[in-house]
């Protein structure tokens, strides 16, 4: 059952990561109330850490999405970050996140922050718009819990099975109302996304709105296909990477980069190519001139652009042969009628949505109350 439990947890990352596009912590990303919401977020007397809208975050549910969906959800250690260590007094390696971070701890309250305000929106959207849940909502729940019963034996209350696996005092009463609200809006958040219809109802947005969208947020929205390939620059190299700029066309390219293969990366016929890659992702393959040449609305299908760049500390020539312009990407998202291009515009929206109608705040005597409370393993 423990494997069972582990299964259960990774669904659970994999619903954040969906989520994770819409400025949540996640999961997209990727990817998350019983009744009434305010009956939720108002369960006991524990100080007020933040307030999404009209609802308040108590301590407990704060301290809850705090460990098992940020520290606990994911590998931090390849990043620097210690568990064992207070994360206030840890310093945060700053090119992992889109701004700068005082400390891990600092960095931890923005994804807590985020993911917070994603489970409200959705489930108070969802409730005021008279949405019905389905009962695999609940399924879920219970089958969570049941795991964790199991996996924790007899020997053991639910506090310090949290506590041993989690870091974090929760009650098996908050946990459960955690897994309410992130459930309930993980199924709200994948039914509106993929149907546009329902994304006008709950949200807005008709097909007008999300040309609109589009048209002004092309950097966000727009996608480029393109083959990417690099050499070591050396003599030995030297025709091969003539053979490369020159090629005259996307399946010679293809054939070149196999036959010169410089590590397992390529050994498959397509591993040179992305498809429908995000004009926000070029940077992390190349950091030269390519990522603005790719981007440019000048460049066709067809052209190939080189550039020189250090790789694995070696002076080297980056390949890029472009097999379909920026523009939109119209392929289905998760196989539903709404084109990827659509569900991109609906972050965008999705996000103005959130800044106009659910005002947060944090407590800093709630928050200073939940650093009081935290524990740290020596």
């Amino acid at each position: 059952m423990a494997n069972n439990s582990k299964a259960i947890k990774e669904k659970r990352k994999k619903d954040m990561k969906t989520a994770a596009y819409f400025g949540t912590a996640v999961a997209l990303l990727a990817v998350l109330i019983v009744g009434v919401i305010v009956g939720i977020v108002n369960f006991n007397s524990n100080k007020t850490v933040l307030t999404v809208g009209e609802h308040k975050v108590k301590k407990d549910l704060y301290t809850c999405v705090y460990y098992c969906e940020t520290i606990a959800s994911n590998d931090w250690k390849q990043f620097g970050f210690d568990i064992s260590k207070d994360p206030y007094k840890q310093e945060f390696d700053y090119k992992y996140a889109g701004k700068d971070y005082e400390s891990w701890g600092k960095y931890f309250e923005s994804l807590t922050k985020d993911t917070l305000k994603y489970y409200l929106v959705m489930c108070d959207t969802a409730e005021k718009g008279g949405y019905e849940y389905t009962s695999e909502v609940e399924t879920h729940i219970n089958t969570e819990l049941a795991a964790i019963d199991e996996e924790k034996g007899t020997a053991k209350n639910f506090r310090m099975y949290m506590i041993e696996n989690y870091g974090a005092d929760v009650s098996r009463k908050t946990y459960k109302k955690y897994l309410n609200l992130h459930y309930k809006a993980a199924e709200f958040f994948a039914k509106i996304t993929e149907s546009k219809a329902m994304f006008n109802k709950y949200i807005g947005g008709d097909s007008q709105s999300f040309e609109s969208v589009y048209n002004e947020n092309r950097d966000e929205i727009d996608v480029v296909s393109f083959r990417y390939f690099y050499l070591t620059d050396n003599e030995t190299n030297a025709q091969k990477i003539k053979q490369l700029a020159s090629a005259s066309n996307e399946e010679e390219f293809k054939n070149l980069c196999n036959e010169f293969k410089n590590d397992e990366e390529y050994e498959k016929n397509d591993s040179s190519l992305f498809e429908n890659f995000s004009l926000l992702q070029i940077n992390t393959l190349s950091k030269g001139s390519l990522a603005d040449k790719i981007s440019s609305f000048d460049c066709k299908s067809g052209e190939i652009y080189t550039d020189k760049a250090e790789i694995k500390g070696k002076n080297s020539i980056e390949f890029l042969y472009i097999v379909k312009p920026r523009g939109k990407d119209t392929s289905p998202y998760n196989d539903s009628s709404v084109a990827n291009w659509e569900y991109r515009a609906m972050s965008i929206m999705l996000e103005d949505y959130y800044e106009t109608n659910y005002k947060l705040a944090v407590s800093e005597k709630g928050l200073e109350s939940f650093k009081e409370s935290m524990i740290i393993a020596d």
